[in-house]
């Protein structure tokens, strides 16, 4: 009611106004008399009381939908009434949904083409990668070679990275939980990484024990951990002597630790190192980060329905986390 009111105010206000100026101008030509008037004046009310009343039984739906809001798309599909008005509105509601839903549609083939073609082009980079790979163990022991192999390292983690972000959008269709062995995962992603630990004098340490099971996908948590231990290492260049790998088994949850000797993080960046592009002031120093390793940790990690938690100080060290939930 208090919305038919709002909108009907100016109708009111003028009707009334319109009946107390006839009143008064027929009173003055001496028409009618003060009882008259009162009457006339009490009639006219009680009409328009009787109008408002039925305009608003037969808008009430409408008038609710308007008080309530867009609760979700289906709204549109609502009976708001039968009067001209709540047919206009729905009518152009349902024209609003069927643009909105085309609209949504020509986005999503537009991202869709998309990732398809970095999925192709990211595959198709790989090969040349490859050969280029192969051809470089001729170089191997010469002093060309490391420099020329770090560019061939840096490559293939972009590629890998640029894969991972743009399954995101699919992850359901791209990854299989099962029961995975922790520190096997563990250390064959430290074995994989063991040249750039070498490269930083960094020594990894392990300690896991060897019962120690999840529920995961084994391909997107090692993707996880190379994105965790490769800052761990980047961000402890020439500062740090250890990464320390270690896990804490509880009756509801595994914990996961990366602990690395490094720059650290400063307190104003921590809570913004998971957002996407985000490098921080660690980001300007490094020119090489992205800004997008943790985000696509932390995603996964989600649709995975592990946590991530991170810790760090400025010129000690950075602590990462992830949590897996026992079943």
């Amino acid at each position: 009611m208090k919305l038919l009111l709002k909108y009907d105010r100016g109708y009111i206000f003028i009707y009334l106004l319109s009946v107390v100026l006839t009143i008064v101008y027929s009173s003055i030509k001496g028409f009618i008399s003060a009882s008259e008037s009162f009457y006339i004046l009490f009639f006219n009310t009680f009409i328009l009381v009787c109008f408002l009343a039925f305009r608003y039984y037969k808008n009430r739906r409408l008038y609710k939908f308007l008080k309530d809001g867009v609760a979700s798309l289906n709204d549109v599909f609502l009976e708001f009434g039968t009067s001209e008005l709540s047919l206009n509105i729905s009518e152009i509601l349902k024209e609003q949904y069927n643009l909105y839903k085309h609209e949504i549609q020509r986005c999503n083939k537009t991202h869709k083409d998309h990732l398809t073609f970095i999925n192709q082009w990211v595959h198709q980079m790989k090969t040349p990668l490859s050969v280029i790979q192969l051809q470089l163990q001729e170089y191997e022991g010469e002093e060309k070679y490391d420099s020329m192999q770090d560019e061939v390292n840096k490559l293939t983690e972009g590629l890998n990275m640029a894969m991972h972000f743009a399954r995101l959008d699919s992850f359901q269709e791209d990854f299989l939980v099962e029961r995975v062995s922790l520190k096997n995962l563990v250390v064959n992603t430290v074995n994989k990484e063991k040249k750039n630990f070498i490269k930083n004098r960094i020594i990894p340490r392990v300690e896991i024990e060897e019962g120690i099971e999840v529920y995961s996908d084994a391909k997107w948590m090692k993707f996880v951990l190379e994105q965790i231990i490769i800052n761990g290492i980047k961000y402890s260049r020439g500062k740090g002597k250890e990464l320390v790998i270690k896990a804490v088994k509880n009756e509801k949850e595994i914990k996961l630790s990366i602990i690395d000797e490094g720059i650290g993080i400063p307190s104003k960046d921590i809570k913004r190192v998971f957002n996407p592009f985000f490098t921080g002031e660690n980001g300007r120093t490094y020119s090489e980060s992205t800004g997008m390793g943790l985000y696509i940790t932390k995603e996964a990690c989600k649709n995975l329905g592990h946590e991530v938690e991170i810790e760090s100080t400025v010129n000690e060290g950075t602590e990462v986390t992830i949590i897996f939930k026992k079943q």
